[in-house]
């Protein structure tokens, strides 16, 4: 699903953090009086430092985010950011979604109370937010002129409209796996052009869109045998018109993609409840579709901002993210940069970081970015 921002499929663990900062754990409420938890890391030098803020996203995060690996052993998504931002001087925050603790159930290792995680609105998420940035920056060694809010998928929507309501406290802001649209634009993606993107990388050798028989037998990447259980063709050309094209691929999703112009909600959360992978909260579309794209809050913003996209992204489409790209450019927005990546999804290759220690071009590009920005005054 768009929503998960930690790799689920790593297979080996990072090293473990050097001791050039210290780590504490920093409770504090919500606006409306929900117990919530942080984590802060700040390098182990004098003087106050440049922080990044990790946003919350659709189905919430621990302030770890512990996965399984099919070795057997367990990751930290916020790890790599602990380990690679001290050396650059720049400190680091996660805060546990509201209703959402560590747990000691695999594969995500949370607990979640429901009757609190389902007040987790856009609107709350955005507050509790804020909140984060009052407490990180009473902090000490935590210079308040210079936040930075980070966010992944739904969470670039999060620090976008966060910024927008801090301007004086929010200093920049890195956005990867960019939600461009709105949500009902961005489903309609995932049941579509998204869903036949897998496809359409892996078959369609002469980039003319559709997939013949001939080059889904040829399988140059092996994503048939691998993924597809070597179906045969005839199972995937649902019209029987010779080709494998986005209309073959999207046709099981026809009930969704009708939930979606008719605002099925009982549908759509069923599905999301059933199929998604993870918990979202209560009325969760609902909410979504309600709400205003991402471009309302952006376009107030006169900050340094960083704009991170995989190409092969099956989540959210890389065309959404170049069309806001052009209108920056309209607006006069001379502080944003745009970075496309043409074989990097929507985690951007983490996964490699999490499996070999290296860090993926996408991923290079976002440290490079903050230690450019936040050595700014």
């Amino acid at each position: 699903m768009l929503l998960v921002i930690a790799p689920a499929l790593a297979q080996g663990t990072a090293q473990a953090p050097k001791a050039i900062a210290k780590t504490t754990e920093i409770p504090f409420k919500s606006h409306d009086g929900y117990d919530m938890l942080g984590k802060l890391t700040v390098p182990d030098s004098p003087g106050k430092h440049p922080i990044v803020i990790y946003m919350q996203t659709a189905e919430g995060m621990t302030i770890d985010v512990k996965r399984t690996n099919p070795r057997g052993g367990t990751f930290n998504y916020f790890d790599l950011y602990r380990e690679k931002l001290p050396p650059m001087n720049v400190a680091f925050f996660s805060y546990e979604g509201r209703g959402i603790r560590l747990g000691d159930d695999p594969p995500r290792y949370e607990k979640i109370d429901w009757n609190i995680y389902n007040t987790s609105t856009l609107e709350n998420k955005v507050r509790d937010a804020l909140t984060a940035i009052q407490v990180v920056s009473r902090q000490p060694g935590i210079d308040p002129s210079r936040v930075f809010l980070i966010g992944a998928s739904e969470g670039t929507l999060i620090a976008s409209e966060t910024a927008s309501r801090a301007r004086k406290e929010v200093a920049g802001l890195i956005l990867y796996g960019v939600m461009s649209g709105t949500m009902r634009d961005t489903f309609k993606y995932i049941l579509t052009g998204g869903a036949y993107l897998p496809y359409r990388e892996s078959f369609d050798t002469d980039k003319d869109g559709k997939i013949s028989k001939a080059e889904f037998e040829a399988d140059p990447h092996k994503f048939r045998q691998r993924a597809l259980r070597n179906a045969s063709f005839e199972t995937f050309d649902v019209n029987k018109d010779g080709f494998i094209t986005e209309d073959d691929i999207k046709a099981p999703g026809k009930p969704l993609l009708d939930a979606l112009e008719t605002d099925n909600y009982a549908l759509l959360n069923l599905w999301a409840k059933r199929s998604a992978g993870v918990s979202t909260p209560e009325n969760w579309f609902k909410n979504h579709f309600e709400h205003p794209p991402i471009w309302t809050f952006l376009s107030q913003l006169d900050i340094p901002i960083g704009f991170f996209q995989g190409v092969v992204d099956p989540f959210v489409p890389v065309e959404g993210v170049r069309r806001m790209e052009a209108e920056a450019k309209k607006a006069g927005k001379t502080k944003w940069e745009f970075h496309y990546f043409d074989d990097l999804e929507h985690s951007l290759g983490i996964a490699a970081y999490f499996t070999r220690g290296v860090i993926p071009e996408g991923h290079k590009a976002i440290f490079d970015f903050i230690a450019a920005r936040t050595a700014d005054k």
